[in-house]
């Protein structure tokens, strides 16, 4: 690519992205958990923290994957045993299966210092309905790292933030 780390890609490069960020919501709406492990890179890095309310003269540094409490700091063998978790039948959470639904929106992608990785930014909507009168939705940003890979792309970081600092929900058995 040999741009300059942090501008936007042509309108080819980002149809692209954004075509990926569709099929991975389609995969995990339809349950399609193999082929959405395949979309991931070998050493992926999947990151939900739990969110801290500061006050804005609180300048301490945000958390890392180190030093904070999350709700999903896992890796690819993590992410596999989730889904080989729900492959089992056993999940109760998931029985029945919840209906789900992830709308992706505001995509921004950008160059980064490696020539084959981009950068790129999303918001996510997700709505949850299970049994007859369990409803979630959950809001959030996605800050995300696609890696070129043997001539397609792959997600190789997913940091998530969520807007509500308190989720009301029974369970977070969900992909973001």
């Amino acid at each position: 690519m040999n741009t300059v780390a942090g501008t936007g890609v042509p309108l080819d490069l980002y149809f692209e992205v954004q075509t990926f960020l569709f099929r991975e919501a389609r995969y995990l709406d339809d349950e399609q958990f193999r082929p959405w492990l395949a979309l991931l890179t070998e050493d992926i890095h999947y990151w939900l923290p739990i969110r801290e309310n500061r006050f804005r003269k609180d300048r301490r540094p945000p958390p890392t994957p180190a030093d904070s409490a999350s709700v999903y700091n896992d890796d690819l063998s993590d992410l596999t045993d989730r889904v080989a978790r729900f492959e089992t039948g056993f999940a109760w959470v998931e029985d029945p299966p919840s209906r789900i639904r992830r709308l992706v929106t505001n995509i921004e992608a950008e160059t980064t210092a490696r020539d084959d990785e981009l950068a790129v930014y999303s918001n996510i909507l997700l709505y949850r309905n299970r049994r007859q009168d369990e409803e979630a939705w959950f809001v959030a940003a996605r800050r995300d790292r696609l890696r070129w890979v043997d001539g397609t792309w792959r997600l190789a970081k997913r940091h998530i933030v969520f807007d509500q600092h308190v989720i009301l929900d029974d369970n977070l058995s969900v992909f973001l």
